[in-house]
């Protein structure tokens, strides 16, 4: 006994540090994700409740006819155990307490796979890929969004199922099959993987010696005798005064649930337009129906997993590991009746194969599976309860066919990979990058006068293209203000058809027109939904007109014949009618807001006047800048945009310096440069008077100083790199204060900040201690100090209004923020979720040209050139895949690191979201294109250079194509219509 307790100890010695830091941070991870996020409601509002009455009443009377219970007693018991636990401590079953303890199994169950998977693969491995591995596994995102975000089980059969087949690999047969029934006792799905479980059970009949057959017969029939064993033994507390074949009835009435082609699981069958349609409906008004087709799919799945065990068998590599996991996403990708979360298990199964084989080709085919499944539990959990339940929208059935032929091609993907390994192929060994020698960066290369020639034509060019027919440079400037009611009486010259209405800053005023018999033309309302925006509305002829305000702010009225001549105008009417010159000929975006800039643009006026602010729903810096823009130019269509479109024009010499510096390559950064000249959400983004341009370009340009921050610390060390750490919290502070995703930014800052100071402690150069105390003083004072006085600082223009602001009116700004957007429940007909951002799906349509011919359309679209925003998603996933298999350099490894900063939070964020939100985003997707493109240069120059070549064509012939659908200028609605590639694209 003492030599037992001795090894143990031992082996817990031997344990690495690594892994179990891995291991709670996997846990702390889930835990943070299902405490911050509300998971699918129907699945856990059935959790809780079954919890409840299992509390209550305990398992004896579960199980009623009556009452909707669709697991079978596996988990139940496990639901039994939480609901008492939270009972006995008094828990609030609607609270998130609760919630986290019905997930703590789920959680236990995902650290455990970990583990498992970790074990598998040191047992064949070396110590490094088995953390890599395990490290996959961890940070799975299908497990981390099934367990911690949708809130489901499936890591519990999922552990066993791996359990299973890694104990029949050892040839551990009865042991395996207990573990099989307790995974049958915990769904029923685990039925999907009993042809594998029978295959390795019946293989030693045919291949093993004739002594072996016998015993094996034995075995098979004692393994299945076992298997139904637990499951009864699951059961028996529930049976109460259950009929003798209840259980059998559960687990039918479970399986035969839900009798449609697909239910959600995006395949074969939901490519070809299956999902929620009935499995007996013919396809394509055929006589074959959806449940024929996914039977022959489940034959052919069937026959390919037999043909891998026997050839496996020959070659000597049988794995079960190997075979269940391709099995399972065959059966997925090809059978009906299958949902969402059906491959969660066939995913871990793939992960334990991985770590088997350390095939890199596997990996990659279980990385589109694993990303798909995200995809797929993503589009599900955000339809739930909305009016696109059921995913007929366009923008759905768009990002179905996406995931579905992922699905499909990750299949092929792990079919190729298992047929390779199964034969007795070559393995592509996955071989994680050596520990990497902490060397002084490579130097910058010189500016040359060429370099800056180009780049400053550039620039210029981006600038002429985006300062042209941005807005009119005139427009009336002196308001009418009405407290209370003012009337006016006008004698005007002239046939009047109609009057234009150019209202300032309203909250709730009114605007009434009558003629000189005292009938009524005009009662108009004048609130924050028309402000600096013309309105038109019809009036019969008439030589006077009594004008009535109330409560309102005027800027302008004009009367127009029918010829669109304004008619000359007396009488008292204040400043009415004083800068009729000023009014247009026609209403367009040039002399009108748009979308938000009745909010944002409204705001910066509000600023510059000391008025009582309206929005009050972002930082107020990206509306100072608007202000400043107004300040110089008036109150006028370019005056409002001006600055945002400088600093769009200034986000291209940005990125082109953020690039040259990883790269180091003036002709990289200058293939950046322009991408971003050519993309269509920069131009269109930039030329609206919003402020997602200001967050964007700070958070851009914070990355470059930080990334020239990392650079100086590896040359020169940490003293000597003040200037670029107290520009990059400059520019943090800055993008924070122009709007809070800048914050989002600061989680890749302080990846890449404190891991440069953990490879400047690996050179091991000599007083590292004081360096770490400079970089730790200089991380509070550029970075939380520095930022919160830009912060508080931005909100000046609230400081000098009339009456004042005080510190706890700036608190109340911010709880008024954190409320609206952590609270908001409104939709919006062009709002899109973060998973379809980087494929372009659903653009933003900001404004339709009114009073144009039949044939003729003027529109602006909030959309990137999909040319550009592919490209940049390809380039991406090369880099992820890099990442994955170890071969990542710094510079790929940070700029992943600032892209997913970005976008991760999105995803958790379940308010009503845009495309735009992507913006600061794509300049990291576009930076990891480059660099995949440059690592291509370096080993095959002409493939790279043709390449790039071709998207920088495709590019620009896409920017001319697609110019009128951004830019609002009138054009043939053939040539909109032509622009429109996907039929989830409108504008």
């Amino acid at each position: 006994m003492a030599n037992a307790k001795s090894y143990a100890r031992r082996n817990v010695r031997r344990l690495p540090a690594g892994l179990l830091v891995l291991l709670v941070c996997a846990a702390v991870l889930r835990i943070g994700l299902t405490l911050v996020t509300e998971g699918y409601s129907t699945d856990v509002a059935c959790f809780t409740a079954w919890a409840q009455r299992l509390a209550d009443l305990g398992p004896g009377q579960f199980y009623s006819p009556d009452y909707f219970a669709d697991y079978p007693p596996g988990y139940m018991l496990v639901l039994w155990v939480l609901g008492s636990l939270g009972k006995l401590l008094g828990m609030n079953v609607s609270g998130k307490g609760f919630v986290l303890l019905l997930s703590s199994v789920p959680i236990l169950c995902d650290v455990g796979l970990t583990a498992l998977v970790w074990h598998i693969a040191r047992t064949h491995l070396n110590e490094k890929r088995a953390m890599l591995i395990a490290a996959l596994v961890a940070f799975c995102p299908a497990f981390l969004y099934d367990t911690a975000v949708w809130k489901q089980v499936d890591s519990v059969p999922a552990l066993c199922l791996v359990g299973v087949f890694w104990l029949l690999s050892r040839k551990k047969y009865l042991p395996s099959a207990l573990l099989y029934g307790l995974a049958l006792a915990l769904k029923p799905q685990a039925l999907l993987f009993g042809p594998v479980l029978a295959v390795c059970f019946a293989l030693p009949l045919f291949t093993g010696p004739a002594a072996e057959r016998s015993r094996a017969v034995g075995r098979a029939a004692l393994g299945a005798v076992l298997s139904v064993a637990v499951v009864l033994a699951f059961a028996l507390p529930f049976w109460g005064d259950q009929p003798m074949d209840w259980l059998v009835e559960k687990y039918t009435g479970t399986v035969s649930s839900y009798p449609y082609a697909s239910v959600n699981g995006f395949n074969l069958i939901t490519l070809l337009g299956g999902n929620w349609t009935m499995q007996t409906d013919g396809i394509f008004g055929t006589p074959i129906t959806w449940q024929m087709l996914g039977t022959v799919g489940i034959l052919i799945a069937t026959a390919a997993m037999l043909y891998l065990a026997w050839v496996s068998v020959r070659s000597g590599r049988f794995c079960p590991m190997l075979l269940a996991g391709f099995y399972g996403a065959a059966i997925f990708c090809l059978s009906h009746r299958m949902h969402e979360r059906y491959l969660i298990p066939a995913l871990a199964l793939l992960l334990a194969a991985v770590a088997r084989w350390a095939d890199r080709k596997l990996l990659a085919g279980t990385a589109v599976l694993s990303m798909s499944t995200l995809l797929n539990l993503a589009l599900v959990l955000a339809s739930n309860g909305t009016e696109d339940q059921f995913l007929t929208s366009d923008t759905a059935r768009v990002m179905i066919a996406v995931v579905s032929l992922a699905n499909l091609v990750g299949t092929v993907m792990v079919w190729l990979a298992c047929l390779r390994l199964c034969r007795g192929g070559k393995i592509c060994a996955l071989q994680p990058s050596p520990e990497p020698a902490i060397t002084a960066p490579a130097p910058q290369p010189r500016w040359t006068r060429p370099e800056l020639l180009w780049l400053l034509a550039g620039t210029l060019l981006v600038g002429v293209v985006s300062l042209t027919n941005l807005g009119d440079f005139t427009a009336p400037q002196n308001p009418e203000v009405v407290q209370g009611t003012r009337t006016y009486t006008v004698q005007v010259e002239g046939e009047t058809s109609s009057l234009w209405i150019y209202p300032e800053i309203n909250w709730s005023g009114q605007l009434t027109v009558t003629d000189s018999r005292g009938t009524e033309l005009v009662n108009q309302t004048l609130d924050y939904g028309n402000v600096f925006h013309w309105l038109t509305l019809p009036v019969t002829a008439n030589e006077t007109y009594t004008i009535t305000l109330t409560d309102a702010s005027v800027m302008e009225l004009a009367f127009k014949n029918d010829a669109g001549e304004c008619l000359a105008v007396t009488g008292e009417s204040g400043a009415l009618f004083d800068e009729q010159a000023q009014v247009p000929d026609t209403i367009s975006y040039k002399n009108s807001m748009y979308f938000d800039e009745i909010y944002h643009g409204r705001t910066a006026y509000e600023h510059l006047h000391g008025m009582p602010v309206y929005e009050t729903t972002h930082p107020p810096l990206g509306k100072v800048f608007i202000m400043l823009g107004i300040a110089v130019f008036g109150m006028t269509g370019f005056g409002w945009r001006v600055a945002g479109a400088l600093f769009g024009i200034a986000l291209v010499p940005v990125l082109y310096l953020f690039v040259r510096r990883l790269t180091r390559s003036p002709r990289w950064a200058g293939f950046a440069a322009l991408l971003a000249g050519l993309d269509l959400m920069r131009y269109a983004q930039s030329r609206i008077a919003t402020i997602d341009i200001y967050g964007t370009f700070f958070i851009l340009l914070g990355a470059y100083f930080m990334l020239w921050y990392c650079q100086s610390v590896l040359t020169r060390g940490v003293d000597k790199s003040i200037l670029p750490m107290a520009l990059a919290g400059v520019a943090f502070g800055l993008g924070a204060a122009s709007k809070w995703t800048g914050i989002y930014a600061g989680a890749g800052l302080a990846v890449l900040y404190f891991g440069v100071l953990w490879a400047r402690w690996r050179q091991k150069k000599p007083n590292f201690g004081r360096e770490l105390a400079v970089a730790l003083v200089g991380g509070v004072l550029f970075f939380v100090l520095v930022p919160l006085i830009i912060y508080i600082a931005a909100y000046l223009p609230y400081w000098w209004r009339e009456g004042g602001f005080s510190l706890g009116e700036w608190w109340q700004c911010q709880l008024t923020m954190f409320n609206y957007h952590s609270q908001l429940k409104s939709t919006h007909p062009y709002e899109s979720n973060w998973y379809t951002w980087p494929l372009l799906l659903r653009p933003v349509w900001y404004y339709s040209a009114s009073g144009l011919p039949a044939e003729m359309r003027g529109t602006i679209a909030g959309m990137g050139n999909p040319i550009v925003w592919w490209a940049a998603l390809a380039g991406l996933c090369v880099l992820v895949w890099r990442q994955i298999s170890g071969r990542a350099c710094r510079a790929q490894g940070s700029v992943l690191v600032l892209y997913l900063a970005q976008l991760l939070p999105w995803v958790l964020v379940t308010r009503c979201t845009f495309l735009y939100h992507y913006f600061p985003s794509l300049w990291f997707a576009v930076a990891g294109l480059v660099l995949m493109l440059s690592k291509l240069d370096h080993d095959r120059p002409q493939l790279a250079r043709r390449i790039a070549l071709g998207v920088l064509v495709a590019a620009a012939v896409v920017f001319l194509w697609f110019y009128p659908a951004v830019t609002g200028i009138p054009v043939s609605e053939t040539w909109i219509i032509s622009a429109r590639w996907l039929p989830s694209w409108f504008f």
